[in-house]
């Protein structure tokens, strides 16, 4: 499946624009993983990460009422279209809800950064201007620490960075950070 096929079929899943913002955020966010933890960067490698990024929540709005088919639902409609290790690595993000557990270090990027997009975005949200460039990593830090703020990011989650995939939490929201930051564009606009 070519990037363009994956957006085509993301786009016909998913209605709600924001949940698409979150997509893409995902993707820019794989790829610059990927590039971190691979200085050979070999460009079909790439391409794969950069899918598992797009496709993660393909079927969320069909399976929110029902979180243990989260991924299965997707794995029906186009698993045969996907290469297996970015189809295991799509079904292992969600592996607290379906048991697919992580494995490979592409599996484990998805699972740290899903939820790190998440909070990035809030904490674009709360920012006097609202922009992706003027966050710092300090600025998310702070965020990070405050309990109440998106309650929904999953903290303990995120910090799984450090043990699976050899990167500092500062370090892991500076990759994310910087590679959201390069797609703000489409990331800011509104909907």
């Amino acid at each position: 499946m070519t990037r363009e096929e994956a957006f085509n079929f993301l786009s016909s899943q998913v209605k709600n624009p924001n949940l698409i913002k979150h997509h893409l955020a995902a993707e820019a966010v794989m790829k610059a993983l990927y590039a971190k933890l691979n200085p050979q960067v070999n460009p079909a490698e790439l391409e794969k990460w950069g899918l598992v990024g797009l496709l993660h929540d393909a079927d969320y709005e069909l399976s929110k009422n029902h979180p243990e088919k989260h991924s299965l639902i997707l794995e029906k409609k186009i698993g045969n279209q996907l290469p297996p290790d970015v189809l295991y690595a799509i079904k292992s993000h969600a592996f607290q809800y379906n048991l697919v557990e992580p494995k490979s270090q592409m599996d484990w990027a998805m699972y740290c950064s899903d939820e790190l997009t998440g909070l990035i975005i809030a904490a674009m949200l709360i920012h006097p201007d609202k922009k992706l460039s003027s966050l710092t990593v300090d600025f998310i830090l702070n965020r990070f620490n405050e309990p109440l703020f998106a309650k929904g990011a999953n903290r303990e989650q995120i910090k799984t960075c450090e043990s699976k995939l050899g990167i500092s939490l500062n370090e892991f929201i500076n990759t994310a950070l910087l590679a959201m930051q390069s797609i703000a564009q489409e990331l800011e606009k509104n909907n």
